[in-house]
């Protein structure tokens, strides 16, 4: 079952379960509450439906922490997808806690909420966590495999530099004309930012790679992760590389053993 579906599930089930004003505005919330909605009377009391503030209040609190579970599960899994379900799930519950009345709950957005990318064991400037968690989000990347790649690739070293391979991601220079017309940026490998930018938008178009497209879990980003090192030439003669993605998960197991113990 893909991250999508689990996430869609979970978003689901904690607006079905929280009860904050009745079916209906469940419904409005899933709607975008455009329009007055009126909840159909009780047949047996003529009266609308509705549940006492306390039930309602426990149902608001129920789905805040559920959006507390989606966002360490985003953190855990590495899956940015589950991280944006959490603010998803949150502004429903909002929304149907402002139709029943309910004081919404302050709780910072998908881009200021630190606990989703930030990471303080993490060699790696504050900024260039941010952007990267960004660049992930806007290209639908895992971001723990993103902080696992420039793990293995630059040990999170900006300045980095193997010979023609360059930062972060070590990307070779000789794509740096292209990729910096491509992609609006200055040609500098050697800038944090421009080869997080350069970095992300490079290993997506692997992900639309014909050899990747159809394949899912682990060993997508194995088949993802050997191009990604030996090119798609190299990987069509030789295939993954084993010892490459050994070194990998080492990285990424580190990663994730950072991101729990804060």
């Amino acid at each position: 079952m893909s991250s999508k579906v689990v996430a869609s599930l979970i978003a689901a089930l904690a607006i079905a379960v929280s009860g904050i004003a009745g079916p209906v505005a469940a419904l409005a919330a899933e709607e975008g509450a455009n329009t007055a909605v009126t909840e159909p009377a009780d047949p047996l009391t003529g009266s609308g439906g509705a549940l006492p503030d306390e039930i309602k209040a426990s149902g608001y609190y129920a789905a805040l922490a559920a959006v507390s579970l989606l966002k360490q599960a985003g953190i855990f899994l590495g899956d940015p997808v589950i991280a944006a379900a959490a603010v998803d799930v949150k502004k429903a519950a909002d929304t149907a806690a402002s139709l029943s009345g309910l004081p919404i709950q302050a709780g910072a957005s998908a881009e200021d909420d630190e606990s989703l990318w930030y990471c303080p064991d993490i060699p790696m400037k504050k900024e260039h966590q941010k952007l990267l968690w960004e660049c992930c989000r806007e290209r639908g990347l895992d971001y723990i495999d993103m902080l696992a790649l420039i793990a293995l690739e630059s040990n999170f070293q900006e300045k980095c530099s193997n010979g023609k391979y360059k930062g972060y991601f070590q990307i070779s220079s000789d794509h740096g004309p292209k990729l910096s017309k491509q992609l609006n940026t200055k040609n500098d490998p050697l800038d944090g930012a421009v080869n997080i930018i350069w970095g992300t938008a490079f290993y997506s178009w692997i992900l639309d790679d014909e050899r990747v497209k159809g394949l899912e879990g682990k060993e997508k980003r194995d088949v993802a992760l050997s191009i990604y090192q030996r090119g798609p030439g190299g990987y069509d003669k030789y295939g993954k590389n084993k010892k490459y993605l050994e070194k990998y998960y080492q990285k990424r197991d580190m990663i994730v053993e950072l991101f729990e113990n804060r």
